[in-house]
């Protein structure tokens, strides 16, 4: 496939970044037919390689119109570039980099890559990297994501229900910390699938054994959980709060300056300090419709405290729960040999659910900003689901959410915090996180305001590639940014039983097929229901 006989057209004309060619439609009926190990690379989505000056200039190829009913004719070839190879003293072409120098004039000679030239523009830098699978339109060319740049600059993972996005994540993950087991990666998991995937390498934290203290939230989490009012009144509310909330902090002044203690210092203080603050507030006042705002709040803050199922985080027990020891079990501080920690969010009762990610999430960037920058080991903190704390369209719900999640966007990476995000639903994504997103990876979206999304979140060079999003198949998706050498469709490997999330849809015709369903699980359900919830 080398050589001035090979060659399948030329350049019609060119732009900044798409060139037009002529390619001979009977020539490439002849090659398709031959069926040589290149024969996969000749449609769209392949490669080409233009002669420019003595510069191989490659450019991936979009779309395709003309020739005639004979198969004969031209067929003239739209195609995006992607950069430029790099020659060896012998001519061969031993490397590649992204951006055009030398761009082509019409008249120069086409032709389609051969695996040799596609395995150099897809070669991995000399890097630490991992390999996730087989590079399209090859056949055995594999897909390279540097970490370094992937982790170092945040990465969302986007795809529909069932394509395969937990398992595209759980097999980073799994080669990630294969590489690199002293690694400190925490993920938000919503629907208890992770911990089936990566068994004695991880530590899992549900509402059994996570101790999240009360007074490790700030006064914006404290109101998003105690104060229903919106409006003037909430903001009335809201000031209630911070007084009472600093009054009691203030209690444990021995615990650090006073003059430094505001309402959003996660000094400890007694569930009972808070309680009588309120109380004694409300004692001041005259008007007794005035003081029922702090009875109402008084009653309301009781209540968290007296319902079991908040227990892990409302509990009086915590005022002396250890910050020290929380941020160390969550972030596997040592690593004692499970680098990743998994955050089970499906017992959390959906009122407070947002409120433990926005605390969580603060808790660690917070700690990033105040580690010694010498030896503070970076953070992964990977978030499933991500379009419910991370909405396009902020809602009260999910303000504080919102807000500690978009910081870490905007700065995480500058304390060494990545933030990994998967959604189903990128058009429903923060705008401001998903730009801040250095490499996108997307399997098969369906939907046509996800797909249009998509593309305009892309890099240069992949949205090209980008318009196949509705037809691939599971386990297939399309790389682009700074994690790849070059914007790639992928057939993502296949990853073992053992190790994939607990995401497989129920199968009805199996179930269905046999009558598991009987009295003795109905009454297990439901003991489970009332005792464990």
């Amino acid at each position: 496939m080398n050589g001035s006989d090979q060659n399948l057209g030329h350049v019609l004309g060119t732009s900044g970044s798409v060139v037009t060619c002529a390619i001979d439609a009977q020539r490439l009926r002849a090659e398709r037919a031959a069926g040589d190990a290149d024969a996969h690379n000749r449609s769209i989505g392949g490669i080409v390689r233009i002669d420019a000056h003595g510069t191989p200039v490659f450019a991936s190829l979009v779309a395709m119109r003309g020739g005639d009913e004979s198969g004969g004719g031209t067929i003239e070839a739209e195609c995006e570039y992607l950069g430029e190879g790099v020659n060896g003293a012998d001519g061969a072409l031993t490397g590649f980099r992204r951006g055009i120098d030398a761009y082509p004039q019409p008249g120069d000679p086409v032709r389609f890559a051969t695996e040799a030239e596609l395995a150099a523009i897809f070669a991995p830098p000399a890097m630490a990297h991992i390999q996730i699978g087989t590079v399209f339109p090859t056949a055995d060319v594999r897909a390279p994501i540097l970490f370094d740049q992937l982790l170092g600059r945040h990465f969302g993972v986007v795809g529909s229900s069932g394509a395969g996005k937990s398992t595209t994540v759980a097999l980073m993950l799994d080669r990630i910390v294969s590489q690199a087991a002293s690694g400190h990666v925490v993920i938000f998991d919503p629907h208890g699938e992770y911990a089936h995937a990566f068994g004695d390498r991880a530590q899992v934290w549900d509402v059994a054994n996570l101790t999240l203290p009360y007074w490790a939230m700030n006064l914006e989490e404290h109101c998003e959980v105690f104060v229903a009012a919106e409006g003037d009144e909430g903001t009335i509310d809201a000031n209630i709060m911070a007084k009472v909330l600093l009054r009691a902090r203030m209690r444990n002044i021995h615990a650090a300056d006073p003059g430094r203690i505001t309402a959003d210092t996660p000094i400890s203080y007694q569930y009972a300090d808070l309680t009588d603050a309120l109380e004694a507030e409300a004692g001041k006042l005259e008007k007794i419709a005035e003081a029922s705002r702090y009875t109402h709040l008084r009653l309301t803050i009781e209540q968290f405290f007296h319902d079991r199922r908040y227990g892990f985080i409302f509990n009086a027990d915590h005022a002396n729960a250890s910050l020290e020891t929380l941020l160390g079990d969550l972030l596997r501080i040592p690593n004692a040999g499970k680098p990743i920690s998994i955050v089970n969010l499906a017992g959390v009762p959906t009122e407070i659910v947002n409120v433990v990610v926005s605390t969580l999430a603060r808790l660690i960037l917070d700690y990033a900003i105040w580690a010694p920058r010498d030896r503070h080991a970076p953070i992964l903190l990977l978030c499933e689901e991500a379009h419910r704390y991370l909405p396009r369209v902020p809602t009260e719900a999910t303000r504080s959410v919102r807000r500690q999640l978009e910081r870490i966007a905007r700065e995480g990476r500058k304390y060494g915090v990545c933030l990994g995000m998967v959604s189903q639903r990128p058009s429903e994504l923060s705008d401001t996180a998903l730009s801040q997103c250095g490499t996108i990876m997307s399997l098969r979206l369906n939907n046509q305001a996800d797909q249009a999304h998509l593309a305009a979140a892309l890099s240069e060079g992949a949205r090209s590639i980008a318009g196949a999003v509705g037809a691939l198949r599971n386990r297939e998706c399309i790389v682009s940014g700074e994690g790849v050498p070059i914007a790639m469709r992928v057939m993502i490997d296949e990853l073992e039983a053992a190790k994939r999330p607990a995401s497989d849809d129920p199968s009805f015709s199996e179930r269905w097929g046999r009558d598991s369903a009987d009295a003795p699980m109905l009454a297990e359900t439901i003991r489970r229901w009332r005792v464990e919830r």
